[in-house]
């Protein structure tokens, strides 16, 4: 027995060193800006201190490549600097011209391996205007879609999963019709053993193929939570079926039917997420008038998207989210997931952008009522800062930004723990 424990003890060591080594660079490369806030005013020059650290130690003599040009887009200048005797160099970024971001990039080469980090700074960011813009009948076109869905029996089925649920919560799998016969949202549904009604949260999920499965830990804090897929299918199979799908029927769907804003693929998943809210508004536990929507990325997106559809959102909670001003790019600017429009003379352009006026993310902040939290970082190389600040500047509902500037497509724990205390307090739960 104490061999068998040694061994144990002995692997669980080596996976967490494994583990640490992985995530921890042998020479981190750094570009400091002069502001703390990594914002600056439009012409505005920002100074920066370079340095590498290796094993502990900043390096002297080190030659580091630094180039900068406009987020997602790229560089206009690359130079060199040599680190002095403290192991610093310095080198100037020229101010932008209008509001937006500025990529810095750093990186040095040690034994054959290159190291670099990037640091993106804002130029007036809460000014950056987005370049897309709503059509005359955007909200006609929405209405509608919401009003023909509404005849639609929602037929919901629920199968208890007694192998997920325990002394705290139920979780049920959720098969839902959506906007037409035939057509169903799949998701999970965990409902606390606590009597009453309680408010409900609905988590949207990043892009991918991929399952769901119970107990949502939400649920613990108190909250209905029904979390749902996007693209009409069971969210309990295998992962080999999700892999054959995300690489074969659903590859690229971020794209399927962009030529005409009734096939586009994202209509039935925004309306599949409508109707998800009306079901929890169905449910007895469910305290219709403290409903959230709750997501990243994809999900960011379809959060303020829900919220903004559906007069029952009282609240929501979206992250770094996708889709905001995807036009940027032919605007000659960063935009944001996923990322369209980067070749002018694509087939089609000029209808495709079009149709993309009725699913920007952009276009539905602009409608929002109800209050929402969110969050996401300076370096986000999928939904970069410059398409998601064209989101926020464009909402008019009360609002609240937590940045982590240092962050890339993930958040720390601090920003999530600060969403649900401000969640918490937005339902007077706390």
């Amino acid at each position: 027995m104490n061999r068998l424990l040694n061994l144990l003890l002995f692997i669980s060591c080596t996976l967490t060193v494994v583990a640490q080594s992985s995530t921890h660079q042998y020479v981190t490369v750094v570009a400091e800006p002069d502001h703390a806030d990594w914002t600056y005013h439009v012409g505005e020059k920002a100074h920066f201190t370079a340095y590498a650290i290796k094993e502990n130690v900043r390096m002297k003599d080190a030659v580091i490549t630094y180039s900068y040009g406009p987020d997602k887009l790229d560089a206009v200048y690359t130079g060199t600097v040599k680190t002095d005797k403290d192991g610093f160099a310095h080198f100037d970024v020229p101010g932008a011209k209008t509001p937006g971001f500025t990529s810095v990039r750093v990186k040095m080469e040690v034994d054959g391996k290159t190291y670099s980090s990037m640091t993106n700074i804002g130029f007036d960011p809460y000014e950056i205007k987005p370049t897309t813009t709503m059509p005359d009948d955007f909200e006609q076109f929405w209405n509608e879609a919401i009003s023909k869905a509404a005849q639609v029996p929602m037929s919901p089925s629920l199968r208890y999963s007694e192998k997920e649920s325990n002394d705290r919560v139920d979780v049920y799998y959720l098969k839902l019709q959506s906007y037409k016969k035939g057509n169903y949202v799949y998701g999970v549904l965990t409902v606390p053993k606590t009597s009453g009604r309680k408010p409900a949260i609905l988590r949207l999920p990043g892009a991918a193929v991929r399952s769901f499965n119970g107990p949502h830990e939400l649920a613990y804090e108190g909250f209905v939570v029904l979390e749902i897929g996007v693209h009409g299918i069971p969210v309990d199979q295998s992962p080999e079926i999700y892999r054959q799908l995300e690489n074969g029927a659903l590859a690229g769907y971020t794209t399927m039917g962009i030529d005409n804003r009734d096939t586009y693929y994202y209509k039935r998943s925004i309306l599949g997420c409508v109707r998800a809210i009306d079901y929890l508004c169905t449910r007895d536990d469910v305290d219709s008038t403290r409903i959230a929507t709750y997501g990243g990325s994809q999900g960011g997106m379809l959060s303020i998207m829900t919220a903004a559809l559906s007069p029952h959102v009282s609240a929501l909670f979206s992250y770094f989210p996708a889709f905001c001003d995807v036009t940027g790019y032919y605007y000659g600017r960063g935009a944001g997931w996923p990322h369209l429009f980067r070749n002018p003379n694509e087939p089609n352009i000029q209808a495709r952008m079009e149709v993309s006026k009725y699913y920007d993310t952009v276009n539905f902040a602009r409608l929002l009522k109800a209050p929402g939290f969110y969050a996401w970082g300076f370096n986000d190389p999928a939904c970069c800062p410059t398409s998601t600040f064209s989101a926020y500047n464009v909402i008019t509902a009360p609002k609240q930004l937590q940045l982590g500037r240092d962050t890339g497509h993930w958040l720390y724990p601090w920003q999530t723990e600060n969403a649900l205390k401000w969640l918490k307090s937005q339902f007077h739960m706390e």
